[in-house]
């Protein structure tokens, strides 16, 4: 099985050239031919390495770096001003973060680290000329953005229609088939660092929901979370009871 923390190093440095980067193919410049990642090469900043529970962006806020998320697990989210949260997206190695800062002002949501995370930086204002110069980046950065859009249309469907059972075997089987496209899958074994509130925040539910709802899945034999990990007992049976389907959107975020 993959390592608990899904790690693709095992070494705190990141690669120093991107056409070596090992997570450049999930990435969103993955298209792009590598001998063109020079271009890419000069708006890199560094690497910065965080803890968990660690904001790396806050909503409002303006920003002159943005980021690929080169190992572990990070989330966007929405703070309500009671305290509620609404979690938004889960990242995984490869994800861009920071697509809004691009072309808007500040982040409409926070971006957090859920695991320990290596980050890539990039000079905001240099990405921003590289796009303006290279149109390929600009375009692979579209369809990047497009495939988010895409799995998020599928969570508002989950969060609007769908009962708890299915959204918490759909959110498994969105992350099981993210990690499976970046090799960390083993049989049907993968890294699962969501707690049960990370869940609830997702999908709109209790902690108490959360947690009789996995009871009930691993109790039918559909679906096993233990700590750091989950596996899938019946891929099978749990698609049908959602009625999912991977979608091509899921290899590029």
């Amino acid at each position: 099985m993959a390592p608990a923390t899904a790690r693709f190093r095992d070494s705190p440095l990141l690669p120093g050239n991107c056409n070596a980067c090992p997570v450049r193919r999930f990435a969103s410049y993955s298209a792009v031919p590598a001998g063109s990642l020079n271009f890419l090469q000069s708006a890199r900043a560094g690497q910065r390495l965080l803890p968990p529970k660690r904001n790396i962006y806050r909503e409002e806020m303006e920003a002159d770096e943005v980021f690929t998320l080169y190992d572990g697990w990070a989330f966007t989210y929405k703070l309500l001003p009671d305290g509620r949260r609404q979690i938004l997206e889960f990242l995984l190695p490869g994800s861009f973060i920071g697509l809004h800062v691009l072309w808007f002002k500040a982040m409409p949501h926070s971006v957090q680290s859920l695991t320990p995370v290596s980050l890539c930086i990039f000079d905001k204002e240099k990405f921003r000329d590289l796009l303006r110069r290279k149109p390929a980046y600009e375009w692979e950065l579209l369809k990047y953005s497009a495939s988010r859009q895409a799995l998020a249309d599928e969570r508002l469907s989950d969060l609007g229609r769908r009962t708890a059972k299915e959204r918490i075997a759909r959110l498994a089987l969105v992350l099981h088939d993210q990690l499976a496209h970046r090799g960390l899958v083993n049989g049907g074994s993968f890294p699962f660092h969501l707690r049960q509130e990370h869940i609830a925040d997702a999908l709109g539910l209790t902690k108490v929901h959360v947690s009789r709802t996995l009871q009930g899945l691993r109790h039918e034999g559909l679906l096993e979370i233990n700590r750091q990990s989950a596996r899938i007992l019946d891929f099978r049976g749990l698609r049908e009871l959602t009625d999912y389907s991977e979608s091509p959107a899921q290899e590029r975020v």
